[in-house]
């Protein structure tokens, strides 16, 4: 079996309306099987469209994205929903939880839509809430918990169907300090215990850090890439480094 679980090959993307836009203009990517893998870029420079295209949100124009080994853009609605739920595992910012549902409610989700085994399930969340130490909110709404909890618990969910890919886009943009590196160093132990393949849209170069290679992009082409030393002190450096050089304040990516 190929190392390599995703391959994007000459991927672009354009919108088309009163003016075009020309978002993505031919990337070529690739990320090996339990990589974890960060994506940095000024506003603009096409980030998020290039998830979302990985991601089945956004189809693109042209080029072709294959997922171990399928390409999702050739699937039917029904086996493209199937593949979703089995191969790819979505954590955003504002955490997509369902406000009527508890926290274990909404974890069991996938599974749910999957018609999992009722005895598998519950083998599987406890596991999981195990691993994530969120066994005291699990019968609370989410208006009941913090916003890391939140975080939590859409990791959670994204992650107990045992995806081959988890796709994150700024999963630390709506918390506070403590919380975001709570949650990141849960990324990392996820990507080392789980062997999970992770691909990270982030402005915030100390979030990045945390990946194993991080990747800019500028005006819908990759730039550059960096890989992460025993020394990530120095890693966190040079990112900011490439960052500055990219242009812009913190604030821009």
């Amino acid at each position: 079996m190929s190392d390599v679980l995703l391959d994007v090959k000459q991927l672009h993307k354009e919108y088309t309306g009163e003016v075009n836009y020309k978002a993505l203009k031919g990337i070529d990517f690739q990320l090996e099987r339990n990589e974890f893998v960060a994506v940095m870029g000024p506003s603009g420079s096409g980030k998020t469209t290039f998830l979302n295209c990985i991601s089945t949100i956004d189809n693109p124009t042209n080029g072709s994205i294959t997922i171990n080994s399928k390409n999702p853009y050739k699937l039917n609605d029904e086996k493209l929903a199937k593949f979703r739920r089995s191969e790819l595992g979505f954590v955003f910012q504002d955490f997509n939880l369902v406000h009527t549902l508890t926290v274990e409610e909404n974890i069991l989700l996938p599974l749910t839509l999957d018609a999992v085994d009722v005895e598998e399930m519950k083998i599987r969340l406890a596991n999981i809430v195990e691993f994530l130490g969120i066994e005291e909110i699990m019968k609370k709404r989410t208006f009941e918990i913090s916003g890391g909890q939140k975080q939590r618990a859409a990791i959670a969910r994204a992650v107990i169907h045992q995806p081959s890919l988890l796709l994150a886009d700024e999963p630390t943009g709506n918390l506070d300090s403590k919380s975001v590196n709570s949650v990141m160093t849960l990324f990392q132990s996820i990507h080392e215990t789980f062997n999970t393949s992770i691909l990270m849209v982030t402005h915030d170069a100390y979030v990045a850090s945390f990946a194993e290679r991080v990747i800019f992009m500028q005006d819908g082409l990759l730039y550059n890439e960096i890989h992460r030393s025993e020394n990530k002190q120095q890693f966190y450096q040079e990112i900011m480094d490439t960052l500055t050089f990219l242009g812009g304040g913190h604030h821009e990516f």
